[in-house]
């Protein structure tokens, strides 16, 4: 067991320090003004309610409706967020960020939390404290994660729920699985699905995941299997499932939200008109930083030009104006729209789109630039590591969901790497295990090398 000072240190210090230095990061990045997507989220705020009245219908419906609720809630306990909202969304300019600083904060928090739950998913796996806390520090200093905490975005939201139960996962495979832990597991999850429905997609392979995986690999019976799916399944039919069903009441769609599918999904199929060539240069031009750079001195201009998110001709801006005004005036509604994709456009050539998801995941995995092609880098060494020390099964399947994600986002959409900065949790415990396996080959040369000198 451990003593008091055992568990503060263990537990109470590192939670402390995410806080402080998160804060720190945030004043340092600054209050980012709402543009853009975080205009729509004001809007969709300052008009939300979970029963619409006549003049709000719609309402909730196009976005997932947690962090609508959340900064309406905001709006309610703060006069100065609610100020700032209803000034964003007259779009007159001169608005007062600082309104926001109580949103802000709250979001740094949970940001805090992601990266605190970064070290307890380590240490929880390792039961190494300093190899854990590296890992953390790792993930606090590539930045990436502090972007968010000033960003009127569901971002830290989305990060929270779905790492808080990336996290209790770790927990139920390596340390104790009862089932408050899989309650655990599902609230996460419920809010990752409320907050961005795509990770609903994950739930349903989920279903059929913990049972199997405790089944076949824990050996348990089925009756303690079954107990503990439906545990994890709790939270999201008593919060997800009423949502879809009052959006099924009032907009005729049984879903987290509506009207977003055929709108990403159109940028995505254009992606498939890419040539074989341009295919294989892409997996060249998208990577980190330097891509574009070293294109332009291998291949000639045609080859990587429209793979430029910016470029008037590129794919990108063809699936955002011309593809999605096809798809948008030869279908009505988002069913008809949905359909019309998939069967006009990606089964009838299914290994193309499957070949490019494959280029678009790994241009999705570069998050923090130069710490996601470390990170990717390491991911084989590193599981290698981890794999003798605690398994291969359990390995295996935490890291599903995240790479499950990471596949998902570039089926569907252009798969930037904001959609996956999770992956920073794999990337640093993947980089501290690899260089903690490095060190052990270089200290005896080292030791040989001075033993000589003396």
């Amino acid at each position: 067991m451990f003593s008091l000072s055992q568990k503060t240190n263990l537990y109470l210090l590192p939670l402390c320090f995410c806080i402080l230095t998160l804060f720190i990061q945030a004043w340092l990045v600054g209050y980012q003004e709402p543009v853009f997507d975080a205009l729509s989220y004001a809007d969709r705020a300052t008009s939300f309610s979970f029963v619409p009245a006549n003049e709000t219908q719609g309402s909730g419906i196009i976005f997932a409706p947690l962090y609508p609720w959340f900064l309406n809630f905001m709006m309610s306990i703060d006069s100065g967020v609610e100020l700032a909202m209803l000034c964003y969304v007259e779009r007159k300019g001169g608005c007062d960020v600082t309104g926001l600083t109580s949103v802000y904060a709250v979001q740094t928090i949970l940001i805090a939390l992601v990266v605190y739950f970064c070290y307890l998913a380590c240490y929880f796996f390792t039961k190494r404290f300093w190899l854990s806390l590296s890992a953390m520090m790792l993930v606090l200093f590539a930045g990436r994660m502090s972007e968010y905490t000033t960003w009127l975005i569901t971002e830290a939201w989305a990060f929270f729920g779905f790492v808080s139960f990336a996290v209790c996962l770790a927990y139920a495979l390596k340390v104790k699985d009862n089932l408050s832990v899989f309650l655990l597991m599902g609230i996460g999850l419920s809010i990752a699905v409320l907050t961005r429905p795509s990770y609903l997609y994950l739930l349903y392979f989920l279903i059929l995941g913990i049972p199997l995986y405790w089944l076949v690999i824990k050996k348990e019976g089925l009756k303690e299997a079954l107990f503990k799916t439906s545990a994890f399944l709790l939270p999201f039919i008593l919060f997800v499932i009423p949502w879809m069903f009052r959006n099924y009441s009032y907009h005729g769609v049984f879903g987290v939200s509506a009207g977003y599918g055929p709108y990403i999904l159109s940028e995505r199929v254009a992606y498939n008109m890419m040539s074989w060539t341009e295919y294989a240069v892409s997996f060249i031009y998208w990577l980190p930083d330097f891509g574009d750079s070293l294109s332009k001195i291998l291949f000639p201009v045609e080859l990587y030009q429209k793979l430029d998110f910016g470029h008037p001709e590129g794919y990108y801006r063809y699936g955002n104006s011309i593809m999605r005004a096809v798809i948008y005036e030869q279908a009505t509604t988002e069913k008809e729209r949905i359909s019309l994709l998939l069967n006009g456009y990606i089964l009838p050539d299914i290994v193309k789109h499957i070949m490019v998801t494959l280029s678009l995941s790994l241009r999705g995995m570069w998050v923090a630039k130069y710490f996601g092609l470390i990170g990717v880098l390491a991911l084989i060494p590193g599981f290698i590591q981890l794999r003798k020390m605690v398994g291969t099964a359990p390995v295996l399947f935490f890291a599903f969901p995240f790479f499950f994600m990471v596949g998902f986002n570039a089926f569907v959409s252009v798969s930037i790497p904001r959609y996956n900065v999770p992956l920073v949790m794999i990337y640093a415990i993947a980089i501290v295990l690899t260089a903690c396996s490095i060190w052990k080959l270089v200290q005896p040369l080292l030791a040989r090398q001075g033993s000589n000198k003396s």
